[in-house]
C-alpha cells in the first residue's frame, strides 16, 4: 500500500462537531480544526500528510487538534482502515494510549491486510511497550509487503545492532541501499557492521560509497583510513586521514588514537606512536607532552604514557583518556609488563564500562589466577558487542564445564554465524544427542527425531569442514549407523584410515556389519568372520578397552552364544563399571537364571552412569520390590521419584509408585497415583488390586469392594481375582 491510499469507502473528513471546552479559547481552537482540516482535505488520502500533520501539532504542542479531529472521524467509520491508523499514529507520536494505538492498528490489519504502514506503526508502538519480538514481527510483516520500504529495513537493522546481530544487520542495511543508493548516511553504516565483522573489502566498498555521495564528511574519510590500515596499507591510511583533516572543522583526537590502536595491532610501532603523537597533538588536556614521544621506543612510549595518566588526573567526560589508557595497557602488554597493563585496563573499564575490547584483554590477564574473574570480563565484552570467536569458544568451553547448557548453545549458535568451526559443531552435535535421549526416555519421540536430525545435522557439518579429523566422521558414522543407513560404513572407514590406533573405528564399523541386514528375509550383508575380525583387531589395539569387549559380547548375543555374551559383558564392565549397556544386559541375565541380587546391584551400576535411563529405574524398583520389599522398598521408591519426573505419564511407574508410598503409609498419595495409572491403562487387574487395598486401610470398604470387583472382571481366572474374592469375603463381614 502506498502513502496515496485508495480505500472502498469514501474518506471524509469535513464534519460538524459539536465542541465543549476543549481548550481555554474555543474560538482559537475551532481556528485551529479548521485549518487543519482544510490542509488534510487538499489530499485526504496522502499518509504522508497526515503524518507531517500530526508531527507538526506534536512539535507546536498542539495535539488536541488531530487527537479531537481523528477520534471524531473513527467513531463515525470505526471500521474505516486510515481512520483507525490516523487516530493511532497520533495516539503513537503522543506517547499516550499505546494500547489504544495498537489495538486500531490490528483493527486496521485486520481490514486492510496489504496496510504495510500500519504493521510499520504497530512495530514501533511495540517498541515502546519493550515488546522486541512483537516489533521485529511487524516490521517483517511491513518490508514483506512492500520490499522498497527502506526506512523499515533501517529499523530492523537497529534492532539487530542492539542485540550485536550485526550479520543481520548488515544485511537489512544491505536492502535499504538497493532502495537508496544515494544515502551516504547508509553506506557509512554498512560500511562500520562490515568492518566490525572483518569483511574489509566490503566496508572499503561502502565508505568509497559514503564519500561518493557527502564528500563533506570526515568521519567517512577517517573510517576508511582505518580500513586502509587494517589492510597494511599506512600510506593510503594517512592519505584519508589528511583529506578528512582539510574538512574536519574541529579536527579531533580520538580518530588518530584509534589508528595509533590499529598500528600497534599490526605489529608496526613506528606508525602507532606517530598515530599517538598526531592526537596527542589536538588533545588541549595531553598537547604538552606531545614532544615528548618524538623519536622514542615501544617501552619508552609506555613508560611517558604511564608517567603522563598518572599526572594528569583522568576523567569520565573525557573520550580521550579512556582510549590512552587502553593505548597504555597495550603498550605495557607488549613490553610483558602485566602489572602496568592491568592497572590501566582496568582503568579503562572504571572510565568507560562499555569497552568491550579492554574487557578482553583483562580477561586474559586473569585466566591463569582469577579464572572466574576472567570468564566474568569476556562475558561482558561479549554483551557489549565482541565478535571475536576465540574468546566465545573460551565461554563456551566453561559453560560447558559448569553445564550451563542454554548459555552453551546461545554462544554456540553465535560462533556459527561469525566462523566456520567444526569443533563447535561437533559439540553442538553431542549436546543434541544427549537432549534427543532425555527425550526419548520421557517418550517424548518426536522432539528426540528433532533433535536427532539436528545433531546429525551439526556432525555432518564438521565432517565437511574438517574432513581429515578421525573423531568427527566416527560420530557422524555413528549416527547414521542408528538410522541403519549404509553410509554409515564409509564414515567408519574414513575414521580408522584417519586413526588406524584407535579401536572405536573397528569395533563400532563390527557392530554395524554384524547387524546389517537387506531383503524380506533379513539376510546379512557381511560375512561373520569380517566382524569378528574387526571386534578382534579393535581388542588387540586395547585390551582394556570397555567399549571394544562390549561390542563383542552384543556381537556373541547375536549369535545366541549367552554363555560367551555373558563372559565378555563382565570383563566389560571389570574395566568400566560405568558401562550401563553391559550392566543391564547382566543384570536381565541375572534376573533370568533368579539372582536377583546380583541383577539389582548391576542396574544400581547402571544407573548410576545414566541416571536418566528410565526403563533401568523401572527395573530396578521392580527388582526391589520383588527380591526383598521389607529391605529394599525406600530404594524403590527413590528410583521411582526419578522416573517419574522423567516420564510422569506411565502407568506402570505411577503404579510402582503408588505402591511405594502404601508402604510408607502415605496412602492418601498412593491412591491418587492409583487413580491416575487406572486413567492410562485402565484394564489393569494389579492396579485396582493395590487400589483396593489402600482403600481397605483407610476403610473406604465400598471403594475397596469395587476396586476388587474390577479385578474379578478384568481377569476372572487369575491368581490375583483369586485374592480379589478372598478379600470382597473378608469385606462382607465388615
Amino acid at each position: 500500500m502506498s502513502a496515496k491510499l485508495s480505500w472502498h469507502t469514501t474518506c471524509i473528513l469535513i464534519f460538524t462537531f459539536a465542541f465543549s471546552s476543549i481548550a481555554e479559547n474555543r474560538a482559537t481552537f475551532e481556528d485551529s480544526v479548521q485549518r487543519y482540516r482544510t490542509r488534510i482535505n487538499k489530499d485526504p488520502e496522502n499518509l504522508d500528510l497526515h503524518r507531517e500533520m500530526i508531527d507538526y501539532a506534536v512539535k507546536s504542542q498542539q495535539i488536541d487538534v488531530p487527537l479531537h479531529i481523528y477520534q471524531n472521524a473513527r467513531a463515525k467509520k470505526p471500521d474505516s482502515p486510515l481512520f483507525c491508523y490516523v487516530l493511532a499514529y497520533t495516539y503513537f507520536k503522543s506517547k499516550q494510549k499505546i494500547e489504544q494505538a495498537v489495538d486500531l492498528l490490528q483493527t486496521a490489519i485486520s481490514s486492510e491486510s496489504q496496510f504495510w504502514e500500519a504493521y510499520r506503526a504497530l512495530g514501533k508502538c511495540y517498541l515502546l511497550q519493550e515488546e522486541t519480538g512483537l516489533a521485529m514481527n511487524a516490521f517483517y510483516q511491513s518490508v514483506q509487503i512492500q520490499p522498497k520500504a527502506w526506512q523499515v529495513q533501517i529499523q530492523l537493522a537497529e534492532l539487530y545492532r542492539e542485540q550485536h546481530n550485526e550479520q543481520q544487520a548488515l544485511h537489512h542495511y544491505q536492502q535499504a541501499a538497493t532502495v537508496q543508493p544515494r544515502s551516504a548516511d547508509i553506506h557509512f553504516e554498512i560500511g562500520l557492521l562490515a568492518r566490525r565483522l572483518n569483511d574489509f573489502q566490503t566496508a572499503e566498498a561502502a565508505f568509497l560509497k559514503a564519500i561518493r555521495f557527502d564528500n563533506n564528511s570526515p568521519d567517512a574519510y577517517y573510517q576508511l583510513g582505518q580500513i586502509y590500515a587494517l589492510q597494511q596499507k599506512p600510506g593510503k591510511a594517512t592519505d584519508q586521514y589528511r583529506r578528512a583533516r582539510k574538512i574536519d572543522i574541529y579536527p579531533r583526537p580520538v580518530p588518530r588514537y584509534q589508528l595509533a590502536d590499529i598500528f600497534l595491532e599490526l605489529e608496526d610501532g613506528r606508525s602507532a606512536i606517530l598515530a599517538l603523537r598526531s592526537g596527542l597533538s589536538l588533545d588541549s588536556k595531553y598537547v604538552v607532552y606531545t614532544d615528548r614521544f618524538k623519536n622514542v621506543s615501544t617501552p619508552q612510549a609506555a613508560q611517558i604514557l604511564s608517567e603522563m595518566l598518572t599526572t594528569i588526573p583522568s576523567t569520565t567526560d573525557s573520550d580521550s583518556d579512556a582510549f590512552l589508557h587502553y593505548f597504555a595497557g597495550k603498550l605495557h602488554l607488549k613490553i610483558d609488563d602485566s602489572e602496568t597493563a592491568r592497572r590501566h585496563l582496568e582503568q579503562v573499564v572504571t572510565l568507560k564500562p562499555d569497552h568491550a575490547q579492554a574487557h578482553v584483554l583483562l580477561g586474559r590477564l586473569y585466566e591463569k589466577s582469577e579464572p572466574e574473574a576472567a570468564i566474568e570480563a569476556f562475558e561482558q565484552s561479549v554483551e557489549l558487542g565482541n565478535n571475536e570467536v576465540e574468546v566465545m569458544v573460551k565461554l563456551a568451553e566453561n559453560y560447558q564445564q559448569e553445564k550451563s547448557y542454554n548459555k552453551f548453545t546461545e554462544i554456540a549458535d553465535k560462533i556459527l554465524t561469525l566462523a566456520k568451526h567444526p569443533e563447535i559443531h561437533y559439540q553442538l552435535a553431542l549436546y543434541h544427542e544427549d537432549q534427543a535421549f532425555l527425550k526419548r526416555q520421557a517418550q517424548d519421540n518426536g522432539t528426540a527425531e528433532e533433535l536427532e536430525d539436528k545433531a546429525l545435522y551439526h556432525a555432518d557439518q564438521a565432517v565437511k569442514i574438517a574432513p581429515e579429523v578421525a573423531k568427527y566422521n566416527l560420530k557422524l558414522g555413528t549416527y547414521y549407523d542408528r538410522q541403519g543407513q549404509l553410509k554409515a560404513i564409509r564414515f567408519y572407514e574414513k575414521a580408522i584410515e584417519l586413526d588406524p590406533q584407535n579401536p572405536e573405528g573397528y569395533y563400532k564399523r563390527g557392530l554395524f556389519m554384524s547387524n546389517y541386514t537387506f531383503g524380506a528375509d533379513k539376510v546379512l550383508l557381511y560375512a561373520p568372520e569380517d566382524v569378528m575380525a574387526d571386534l578382534q583387531k579393535a581388542i588387540e589395539l586395547d585390551p582394556n578397552s570397555a567399549g571394544a569387549h562390549r561390542a563383542l559380547g552384543i556381537v556373541y548375543d547375536r549369535m545366541y552364544d549367552t554363555a560367551n555374551a555373558i563372559k565378555t559383558f563382565k570383563k566389560a564392565v571389570r574395566l568400566d563399571p560405568n558401562d550401563a549397556y553391559s550392566q543391564i544386559y547382566l543384570a536381565e541375565q541375572y534376573a533370568q537364571t533368579g539372582q536377583q541380587q546380583l541383577a539389582i546391584n548391576a542396574l544400581a551400576k547402571a544407573i548410576e552412569a545414566r541416571p536418566a535411563d528410565v526403563e533401568a529405574l523401572k527395573d530396578y524398583a521392580f527388582l526391589c520390590l520383588n527380591h526383598d520389599q521389607e529391605r529394599l522398598w525406600k530404594e524403590a521408591k527413590r528410583s521411582l521419584e526419578i522416573a517419574i519426573q522423567i516420564r510422569p505419564n506411565d502407568a506402570e511407574i505411577l503404579m510402582n509408585y503408588g505402591y511405594t508410598l502404601y508402604l510408607n503409609s502415605e496412602t492418601d498419595l498412593a491412591i491418587k497415583h492409583y487413580q491416575k495409572s487406572i486413567q492410562l491403562k485402565p484394564d489393569w487387574d494389579i492396579t485396582y488390586y493395590n487400589l483396593g487395598l489402600a482403600y481397605e486401610r483407610i476403610r473406604k470398604y465400598n471403594l475397596a469392594k469395587q476396586s476388587f470387583q474390577k479385578v474379578t472382571q478384568i481377569n476372572p481366572n487369575s491368581t490375583l481375582s483369586d485374592k480379589s474374592i478372598d478379600r470382597l469375603v473378608a469385606l462382607e463381614r465388615k
